[in-house]
Order: C-alpha cells, then sequence, then structure tokens
C-alpha cells in the first residue's frame, strides 16, 4: 500500500535563511547597543543644577560633513554591490567582477576615513578613562563624585604643558611664542605657590583648570591640550563602541567580497553566485547600521 507524500519548501534556499537568521541576532546585538547609548544621552540631558550635558559634535571633534561622505561612500559601495550581483546573474563575470572590485575599494576609503577620524580622538586624548570631566558650574556633590577623575586630569594636563614649554626660563619667557607663554602661566596655576607677601596660593581645582584648558584649546587647538568635556567618558566609550563594532563589520565584509573578487579575476566567479549573493545581503545590512549610527553620533 502506497501513500503519497508531500513536502513543504521554503521559497528561499538554505543560505539565504541562515543569513536572515545570522542578520536577526546582530539587528538585536544592535539594538541592544544603540538603546543604550541613547539612554546614556538622554539621561546626561536632564535639566538640573550642576548636571553636565550630553558632548556635542564639535566639543569631540566630530565632524558631520565626514561622517556624510562615508555615509554616501558606504551606500555608494552597496549600490555597487547589488550590481556586481545583476550583472552576474545576466552572465556578465567581467563586470561582475569590476563592480566588485569598486565596492572592495569604496569599502576601504571608508575605513581610511574612519582611521583618520580614530587618529584625531588619540591627538587630542579623547579616549574611554581618560578625558577629564570637571568643569566649573558643577555642584560640589558632583565634583567630589568626580575627584579621582579630576586629580588625574590635573596630572594629564601638567604633563602635557610641561612637554609644550619644555625648555622655558624666565630668562627666555619673554622671546617665546604667545600660546607658549600662556601655556607656562597655566602651569604655574596648578602648582602650590606663595605670593608677594609669602601667603599660600591655592592651585587650580580640576573644574577651574578645565575651564582655562578650554578657552587655550578654542584659542589654540593645534596645542592639542587634554580637554574637559563632562560625561566625556561615557561618549568615547559609546562613540568607539559603535562605530569599532561597525569597522569590524566591515572588514568582514570586505574580506569576504575580496575572496569573491579574486576567484573573479581566476574566471570562476560565476560559480559563486550564491556566496556573492549572501555577501550583498549581509553588506547591505552593514549600510543600513550605518545610516542609524550616523544621525546619532553626527547629528543630533
Amino acid at each position: 500500500m502506497s501513500q503519497n507524500q508531500s513536502t513543504t519548501n521554503l521559497p528561499i534556499s538554505n543560505g539565504k535563511l541562515a543569513m536572515w537568521l545570522f542578520l536577526a541576532t546582530e539587528i538585536m546585538f544592535f539594538t541592544g547597543m544603540l538603546a543604550t547609548c541613547m539612554l546614556l544621552r538622554e539621561s546626561a540631558r536632564v535639566p538640573g543644577p550642576g548636571i553636565a550635558a550630553w558632548p556635542t559634535p564639535k566639543t569631540v571633534h566630530l565632524e558631520p560633513w565626514i561622517g556624510a561622505i562615508n555615509t554616501v561612500i558606504l551606500i555608494s559601495s552597496s549600490l555597487l554591490a547589488l550590481f556586481s550581483i545583476q550583472e552576474l546573474r545576466a552572465g556578465n563575470q567581467s563586470k561582475a567582477t569590476r563592480f566588485l572590485g569598486a565596492t572592495i575599494l569604496l569599502g576601504v576609503v571608508f575605513l581610511g576615513i574612519k582611521a583618520t577620524e580614530y587618529r584625531s580622538k588619540f591627538e587630542h586624548g579623547l579616549l574611554p578613562g581618560k578625558i577629564g570631566e570637571c568643569v566649573g558650574g558643577l555642584t560640589p556633590e558632583n565634583e567630589k563624585l568626580l575627584l579621582p577623575n579630576g586629580v588625574a586630569y590635573v596630572r594629564k594636563v601638567q604633563e602635557k604643558l610641561r612637554a609644550i614649554t619644555q625648555g622655558v626660563t624666565p630668562e627666555n619667557l619673554a622671546s617665546q611664542k604667545e600660546e607658549v607663554k600662556k601655556c607656562h602661566a597655566l602651569l604655574q596655576l596648578t602648582l602650590d605657590s606663595k605670593d608677594s607677601k609669602n601667603d599660600y596660593i591655592r592651585p587650580l581645582t580640576p573644574g577651574q583648570l578645565g575651564d582655562k584648558v578650554n578657552e587655550l584649546i578654542a584659542q589654540y587647538p593645534q596645542l592639542h591640550l587634554p580637554p574637559a568635556i563632562p560625561n566625556g567618558n561615557l561618549w568615547a566609550s559609546c562613540y568607539f563602541a559603535l562605530t569599532g563594532i561597525h569597522a569590524i563589520h566591515v572588514i568582514c565584509g570586505l574580506v569576504a567580497f575580496l575572496v569573491l573578487f579574486l576567484a573573479g579575476l581566476m574566471g570562476k566567479l560565476q560559480n559563486h553566485f550564491a556566496a556573492l549573493e549572501l555577501t550583498g545581503l549581509y553588506w547591505h545590512f552593514v549600510d543600513l547600521v550605518w545610516l542609524v549610527i550616523y544621525p546619532i553620533l553626527y547629528i543630533l
């Protein structure tokens, strides 16, 4: 006795199903990170006496136009990846390989711009756990909570000021550049001293020093003095976590594209159409994630 059996298959391949499941976990991962960063940012914006605001893009040396250029580059690379898939589907392996090469090139440019941005953060000392957060106007309670950070910040500023004013003596001070003179004067204000009446002069508090350093940075940004930025360490943690993990995803996509590109150069790309399609799907996801990260970091 025979019995008819029927099977129902999904309208997509196993590879696509696996990729969509993987991207679903990635969506949850990035959603959690983005939600955490937005919660930290909004909690820092609660109005109240002595409560510091979240850093603005200008304060942390983020240029929205640079982020916009990177956005256009990533969107363009995603479009070129789509063209590569379409050409390969049509049997034009040569064109598909060229589009794939252009996709890889734009991805490398994206990472190059991001590396330049990272270098700027290192030069200005905008790193997690390295930013001074004390400025004038904080309540005594908040300033007391930030005391360990403030002490570390004072030492960091002193180290930088000593490097700038190295070789400066009372005899040659008058011949120095204006910014060096101001750095020398600021350094003296961070040290214990006495006035002409031999009375003790208390050094600047971390908050007072932060205000003066920020004023000096506004006049002479080339000095690369460490700024004092309330909630700066939280911002830096969010910035490097979001952009760093996104950059890792970009690198993974580029590695996959590079393998396929090499296959194309050997005339074997047609044999890897499914892999190209799945990598393209992953690349579109990476693009969409950046479209969410960009306004959160560079505009809002």
